[in-house]
């Protein structure tokens, strides 16, 4: 079937598990095991059973994960050194990050060549869905008046109707650009997991409760924007030709989180959904790119959400939900059940 861009047509499914794996995956599978880590004091560390709910957490996402090479679990290991207790490896996890991931030259670590995380042949014409919080950027923003969701949605629609509107957009997508100085890889999901979203009235609480965006459910009011464009876009926009700039994200892709979960290998990642459905429905394909600027046409919509936090504890049960969905999807009853 030819791809339109609303459709998962690639060899690289969204969508694949089982037997019918995508050709780049049938060269991985098999190849890739969980990290057991060299370093005696970090071996010491994920075997001390944890109380504290978040350490917990951390731990089974490090014990879960299957897609680190071993030169890559080697230079990391490096870089962390021998933490001596679990809140001196997430500081120390947090620079490896800063240094090893967020960087802009050379590339990121979390593309580095031959790592199984790699997702390389997807179709170049689907589209993918990144959310920003933009309340800096619109304080930032030289106005004669507070810029705020609706103008900036007033000034998409413009474009969209090719109704001419100075170069307002433009502006504040160069801005955000600038803003967005290092080189982490961006989070994104697969469009066409998310039917009729652009429509929607509340697609901002949509996107962070399907994607497990619990940072901006933070007890106060927050601005969001919604960005659309092509896989081709990130493509255009690299500077490493050659470099395959798609990757499923793993734990050392980003600081320790709750609310990321690894994902067994013959699959996309999968964020813990913030309000999960009993068929499991809500799972939505994830992964990282390459960073990319933006450009103006890649606005979709402005929104505010209003969210309460999140407990450590609701948290912990919404881990438990999205393990049993990761194993009814991926059809393995005992996947993470030696780290959990």
């Amino acid at each position: 079937t030819a791809c339109n861009g609303t459709a998962p047509c690639s060899t690289t499914s969204a969508s694949a598990t089982g037997p019918g794996l995508p050709i780049d995956l049938r060269r991985i599978v098999g190849k890739i095991s969980k990290v057991t880590f060299r370093n005696r004091n970090l071996q010491r560390l994920m075997q001390i059973p944890r109380t504290d709910l978040q350490e917990l957490a951390e731990q089974a996402n490090l014990c879960m994960e299957e897609r680190i090479s071993a030169s890559r679990q080697a230079a990391y290991e490096a870089a962390v050194g021998s933490p001596g207790d679990w809140k001196a490896w997430r500081k120390v996890h947090e620079i490896y990050i800063k240094e090893k991931v967020r960087r802009r030259d050379p590339l990121s670590a979390a593309f580095g060549s031959g790592e199984p995380s790699l997702r390389s042949n997807i179709e170049p014409n689907q589209y993918l869905f990144r959310v920003e919080k933009i309340d800096n950027l619109l304080s930032k923003y030289e106005s004669e008046y507070p810029l705020g969701a609706a103008q900036v949605n007033e000034w998409i629609k413009e474009r969209e109707s090719n109704k001419p509107s100075g170069d307002a957009l433009d502006d504040l997508t160069d801005l955000l650009n600038d803003e967005r100085n290092d080189g982490r890889p961006t989070f994104a999901v697969f469009a066409v997991d998310f039917p009729g979203l652009e429509e929607s009235t509340d697609w901002a609480k949509q996107m962070c409760k399907r994607c497990g965006l619990r940072n901006f459910f933070n007890d106060g009011k927050v601005t969001l924007a919604l960005f659309r464009y092509r896989v081709q876009d990130v493509l255009n926009d690299s500077s490493w030709p050659g470099e395959t700039l798609f990757a499923v994200p793993t734990v050392m892709d980003q600081p320790m989180s709750e609310v990321f979960f690894p994902a067994p290998a013959d699959s996309y990642g999968h964020a813990v959904g913030l309000k999960p459905k009993p068929d499991c429905s809500h799972l939505a394909a994830e992964l990282i790119h390459a960073r990319m600027d933006y450009q103006a046409h890649h606005w979709m919509r402005v929104d505010t959400v209003n969210e309460p936090c999140l407990s450590t504890n609701k948290i912990r049960r919404l881990r438990e939900t999205h393990l049993s969905c990761i194993r009814r999807q991926s059809r393995d009853a005992n996947y993470g059940r030696r780290c959990v």
